[in-house]
């Protein structure tokens, strides 16, 4: 009985309340235009973040934890500018064991990490453009690359790196290790 009292009360209240309220202009308007449908954003153009040598190549590790490269290491001096080799939101800037880096999430899920940086010029949760200063080296600069935990050559990215020439077996012709062992010649 109870129930059925408090929820006349409602309905009364509801109803007096929908009273007091300004009457709404009774012009139609007209029905929302179709958006195009949107087109996937092509993928991020990586750019090399500094200017300066590879000094040691990425060395994928067997297992976490064990020895190796997650990344590529620059010869630079310190105060050099370090900048945004593609497009994304910073998802973290600070200091980790007394060196300070920047991590930045790329459209493609891909993250970014700079490290080893004398100076930070950005912010977490800030949008960086390509070729945008992060910050500033100090002796050393660090690049890497990650989908997730798993550490990437960043040459996959940046259509940089070592190139390597390896016969393949069974070509012949003008393609084929000639003497001193260079392709097209002999």
């Amino acid at each position: 009985m109870l129930g059925m009292r408090i929820g006349v009360l409602a309905a009364a209240a509801a109803s007096a309340w929908m009273m007091l309220q300004p009457a709404q202009p009774t012009h139609e308007t007209p029905p929302p235009t179709a958006q195009p449908e949107a087109t996937p954003a092509s993928p991020p153009e990586y750019r090399t973040p500094v200017d300066a040598p590879v000094i040691d190549w990425f060395r994928a590790p067997s297992h976490i934890g064990a020895p190796g490269n997650r990344g590529w290491e620059y010869d630079t001096e310190p105060g050099l500018p370090a900048r945004a080799s593609a497009e994304g939101e910073v998802v973290f800037a600070g200091s980790v064991a007394y060196n300070r880096f920047v991590t930045v999430l790329h459209r493609d899920g891909l993250r970014t990490a700079y490290g080893y940086l004398g100076w930070l010029a950005v912010e977490e949760g800030e949008w960086v453009v390509p070729g945008q200063l992060l910050g500033t080296t100090s002796e050393r600069f660090f690049f890497s690359v990650r989908d997730g935990a798993r550490y990437l050559d960043p040459a996959w990215v940046l259509n940089a790196g070592r190139v390597r020439l390896v016969p393949h077996p069974g070509r012949s012709g003008p393609l084929a290790y000639g003497p001193g062992g260079f392709p097209g010649y002999g």
